[in-house]
C-alpha cells in the first residue's frame, strides 16, 4: 500500500509538472505553427475566413480544458500528499482528469482532417449553448437561444456552408442542434463518456464504470475503497498517466511537435511492481493487450 500511494503521488506530480509545462508555450505554438501542421493547416483557413468561429473555439476550448486539467491534478496531487490516503476522493478526480482528457482528445486526435476537427469544434459549441439554454433562467435561456440561432444562421449562410441538423424526436423537429456537418465531415453534439473514452482513452476505458461507481457511492466500490486501498492508488496513478499521455499526443501533435515523455520509467515500474506477483503477469498480460489495440486503432 505504502509503495503504490507514494508512486501514484509521484506520477501525479510528474503529470502535472508536464501539462502545466506545455500549457506556458501553447499560445506561442499556436502562433509560429508551421503550414504544414494541423494548427497550422486550421489556422491558416481561419484567416481565409474558411471556419473561423469553429478555429476560434477550439482555441479557448483548448485554453479551458488544460487549465481544468492542471487544476484536477493539482487538486489530486495535495491530496495523495496527505499522510492519510484517503482513495474515494482521490478516484473522483481521477475521473475528471480522464473527462477532461478525453474531451480535448476528441477535437484534436491525431488522424482528423481540418473539416473532422472544424465540425466537432462547432459541435461542441452548440453542445455549450444547448447546456446554457437547459440550464438558463428565464432571463438567461432565451438570450442562449438567440445566440445560438444566429450562429447558426451565419454558418448555415456562409462558406463554405455548414449544415447544423436538429434534433428529431417522435418524427417531430426540436430546436436544439444535434449534429454539425462540415463537408463530408460530421461530429454530434450529444455524447456519453463512457463511449468517449472507449473511443478516446481506450486504455482506461474499461475502468470508467469503477470511476463512476466510486465518485456515486456504489456499495461494492466504497467497501472496496476500505478493503483494497492499494488498488484503489495503482489505478489513480493508471488513470493519471495514460490520460495525460493521451491528453499530451492529441495537443502536441496538433501543434506539430513531438511531446517530451512526461513520466519516469522506474516510477511506472514500480506501480506494477506494487501489484501481488500472483496477479501481476495476468496484469501485463491485459496491459499489453491493450496498448496492442490501441495502435491497431489508432
Amino acid at each position: 500500500m505504502q509503495l503504490a500511494s507514494e508512486v501514484a503521488r509521484r506520477l501525479v506530480s510528474q503529470c502535472r509538472a508536464h501539462v502545466e509545462k506545455s500549457n506556458r508555450k501553447i499560445g506561442d505554438r499556436v502562433n509560429s505553427a508551421p503550414a504544414d501542421t494541423p494548427c497550422g493547416t486550421d489556422f491558416r483557413r481561419a484567416t481565409a475566413g474558411e471556419h473561423l468561429y469553429a478555429f476560434e473555439h477550439s482555441i479557448k476550448r483548448l485554453e479551458a480544458l488544460t487549465n481544468a486539467l492542471v487544476s484536477h491534478l493539482r487538486g489530486l496531487q495535495v491530496l495523495l500528499s496527505d499522510d492519510t490516503f484517503y482513495p474515494l476522493p482521490a478516484m473522483a478526480i481521477a475521473r475528471s482528469i480522464a473527462e477532461v482528457s478525453s474531451s480535448t482528445v476528441w477535437t484534436l486526435r491525431q488522424g482528423l482532417s481540418s473539416d473532422e476537427r472544424a465540425a466537432r469544434s462547432y459541435a461542441a459549441l452548440f453542445a455549450m449553448l444547448e447546456k446554457g439554454i437547459e440550464s438558463g433562467g428565464a432571463e438567461e435561456a432565451p438570450r442562449t437561444r438567440a445566440l445560438r440561432e444566429e450562429l447558426a444562421a451565419r454558418l448555415e449562410s456562409g462558406r463554405p456552408k455548414v449544415q447544423i441538423i436538429r434534433r428529431v424526436k417522435d418524427d417531430v423537429t426540436l430546436d436544439d442542434v444535434a449534429q454539425v456537418r462540415v463537408g463530408k465531415a460530421g461530429a454530434k453534439t450529444r455524447f456519453q463518456y463512457t463511449q468517449r473514452l472507449r473511443d478516446e482513452i481506450p486504455i482506461i476505458s474499461g475502468l470508467y464504470d469503477h470511476m463512476s461507481a466510486a465518485t456515486h457511492g456504489g456499495h461494492a466500490a466504497v467497501s472496496a475503497s476500505f478493503d483494497t486501498p492499494a488498488s484503489y492508488a495503482r489505478g489513480i496513478g493508471h488513470i493519471a498517466l495514460e490520460s495525460t499521455k493521451a491528453w499530451s499526443l492529441a495537443v502536441h501533435t496538433w501543434l506539430g511537435v513531438t511531446p517530451a515523455q512526461s513520466w519516469n520509467e522506474a516510477d511506472l515500474q514500480n506501480l506494477r511492481n506494487s501489484i501481488p506477483a500472483a496477479d501481476r503477469t495476468e496484469f501485463e498480460a491485459e496491459l499489453a493487450a491493450q496498448r496492442e489495440a490501441q495502435r491497431e486503432g489508432s
